[in-house]
């Protein structure tokens, strides 16, 4: 085991999901209890850059939810900017960084009672409030203190930690964690943690509404923020952005840097080595990524997002797999928007494919008509808020729906994860988990695969997306808890780069029939042999 991910709710009910199964546990009926009471510090003045984006995501959420009630925003002034090399590099780069302008704030509430708790965006914590403290105190953002977020990205950590952290009277404590993929430009990290981080407020707000607990919930490997340092930091940005344009001049020499290609290795999600097996190479001017594997008939079919360069998104294929030869088949779907992802299954007698359909601004799915190329529309759900990589379980007789969105102006889909219990394939109910998002973590957050049973225990592929690197690494994660009162995960495996020259990333697994199929991301996939 290499570490526990985070949990909600009764984070002691990590026994196995077993015994959360036995216990019957179900989310508590609070239907009728009032809304929580909440204010808002925010900075007066000139934010800094993620704040006023920040601001008005959880002001417009707490407006938005029954659960909650908005009723004071303060104003205080901000932690102080940070000083000396640092400060100068961040107000040096804030003016190149290009943010959206405030958004407007929603009225407080004045007919439901004075705060129950305050949430502080200006960094100071209870120093702002100055008054007597709301009875669940305030709580503060480490992404939005002085500095925040420069460091990680000066220091080239591959994850930037962010805290919640309550203030009382008696002093402060930490109730909550999260991880985001750490930016190569310090000031855009730090608005990214700003911005990000109040899903993680957002989320114990609507915890202690349901009556959960508020301790930690602990991650997996974190590691304290660092200081600041300049001397390494020009270089390293240097060499980002020479990455940057290396990677454009190299597609156009068809060396196609940091391509996708499929790697089939013996064994299973648990046991398999990467390092052991065959690479499925994908023609010039194409990468292979997302693939899934599914048996039919006493043969085996894999199904893949093919990324055409010429064209600028993915499309999807099917081929049948005869040990270690692929033969295509053609495409499943054709669409003029880019599809991924392809998540083949079955249920109740029929063959489904829930693709990433972000394109068509929804979710799909279809049901095979004359497989594995003959498919009919069955469903859609999201409209206009598609998620992506989900994929549905069938878990002791209940479906469930694990998704990634994207709720930020930054385009990330890989730091949150959304799990909902539904009716099925066809999606006619759906019940969003009062805790969502259930894992805020970059490194484990977004999926990598199906989730399935195996020995009794319950497992989900995600990806890892650190060290500024989309599909950096590869996890399989222990689903401990699962019920509609809580959630909770482990990482028990970790696939990392490096395990075959070349190799800088792998982010997806499937398997069937005694063996693995993986996607592996190469420097530069046209050098690599094995």
């Amino acid at each position: 085991m290499e570490g526990r991910s985070a949990s909600l709710a009764d984070e002691d009910a990590t026994d196995g999901l077993a015994a959360s199964r036995a216990t019957g546990a179900a989310a508590p009926d609070r239907t009728g209890f009032a809304p929580l009471r909440v204010a808002l510090i925010l900075p007066e003045g000139r934010a800094a850059p993620g704040v006023d984006a920040a601001a008005a995501r959880l002001a417009r959420w707490l407006d938005a939810d029954p659960r909650m009630a908005l009723v004071e925003i303060r104003r205080a002034p901000p932690a102080p900017a940070p000083g000396g090399g640092p400060g100068a590099v961040a107000r040096l780069e804030a003016r190149a960084l290009r943010l959206a302008p405030a958004a407007p704030l929603p009225a407080p509430r004045s007919d439901v009672g004075a705060a129950e708790v305050a949430v502080d965006l200006t960094g100071c914590g209870a120093a702002a409030w100055q008054g007597e403290i709301p009875p669940h105190g305030v709580w503060r953002l480490t992404s939005h203190a002085s500095g925040a977020g420069l460091a990680e990205a000066m220091r080239g950590r591959p994850a930037t930690v962010v805290a919640l952290l309550r203030e009382t009277a008696e002093g402060a404590q930490e109730i909550d964690r999260a991880r985001y993929n750490t930016k190569f430009l310090a000031t855009r990290n730090a608005a990214f943690a700003a911005e990000k981080s109040v899903q993680l407020a957002a989320r114990r707000l609507a915890a202690l509404h349901a009556g959960a607990s508020q301790g930690a919930a602990p991650l997996a490997d974190a590691e304290p923020p660092p200081a600041a340092s300049l001397p390494g930091y020009a270089p390293r940005l240097a060499l980002a952005l020479g990455r940057r344009v290396a990677t454009k001049a190299g597609r156009r020499l068809g060396l196609a840097p940091g391509d996708f290609a499929l790697r089939l290795c013996p064994g299973g999600p648990l046991d398999f080595d990467p390092a052991r097996g065959a690479t499925l190479m994908p023609p010039k001017g194409h990468y292979w990524a997302d693939p899934f594997l599914f048996e039919h008939r006493g043969e085996t079919f894999l199904f893949w997002e093919d990324y055409v360069h010429a064209l600028g998104r993915g499309t999807l294929q099917a081929g049948r797999l005869e040990g270690d030869r692929l033969t295509p088949l053609g495409a499943p779907l054709e669409a003029e928007h880019h599809l991924s992802y392809p998540f083949v299954f079955a249920a109740g007698g029929d063959i489904w494919l829930m693709p990433e359909t972000i394109g068509a601004g929804r979710l799909e799915v279809w049901r095979a008509t004359d497989f594995p190329l003959g498919w009919e529309l069955a469903a859609t759900a999201f409209e206009g808020r598609p998620p992506a990589d989900a994929v549905l379980a069938q878990v002791a007789g209940d479906w469930w729906l694990f998704a990634n969105f994207c709720e930020d102006g930054f385009g990330d889909y890989g730091s949150e994860l959304h799990i909902f219990r539904v009716d099925g394939p066809l999606l006619r109910e759906i019940e969003p988990h009062p805790l969502n998002p259930v894992v805020i973590d970059a490194a484990t957050a977004r999926g990598g695969g199906r989730v399935w049973q195996e020995g009794g225990r319950l497992y989900r592929a995600s990806q890892d997306n650190t060290h500024d690197l989309y599909g950096w690494g590869l996890n399989v994660m222990e689903i401990t808890r699962l019920d509609m009162a809580g959630y909770a995960e482990r990482r028990v495996r970790h696939v990392r780069p490096g395990f075959r020259p070349g190799v800088i990333g792998c982010h997806h697994i499937d398997f069937a029939g005694g063996r693995v199929v993986i996607d592996v991301r190469y420097r530069f996939p046209r050098l690599a042999r094995g």
